[in-house]
């Protein structure tokens, strides 16, 4: 649970340094496309997966593609809360009947 937590705040954290950075380039002089999902996977895994295949998964496919296209700091930012939200440090429960043993 502590690596999800950690890699969680990690994700946030770098989506935070791509929003400025992001925010910074977009105020600049010149025209600014963004930096997308697929350009950071291409940077850290080699090539884009292809979600043009001829598959029965249609919907998945277009939802991949959807998030590829996607600015990364949104996805990196959403992975990020969902990931450090899913690993968080619960309470015990009170329980009501105690078992005999």
């Amino acid at each position: 649970m502590v690596f999800g937590r950690l890699a969680g705040w990690a994700l946030i954290l770098l989506a935070m340094i791509m929003a400025s950075a992001e925010a910074v380039m977009a105020l600049g002089t010149g025209a600014y496309n963004g930096l997308a999902t697929s350009d950071i996977w291409t940077l850290l895994v080699g090539p884009t997966p292809s979600f043009a295949a001829a598959t029965s998964f249609t919907t998945l496919a277009a939802l991949g593609a959807a998030v590829m296209a996607k600015p990364a700091w949104i996805v990196f930012g959403v992975s990020g809360l969902i990931l450090a939200h899913a690993c968080r440090k619960r309470r015990a429960r009170r329980r009501a009947f105690h078992s005999a043993y």
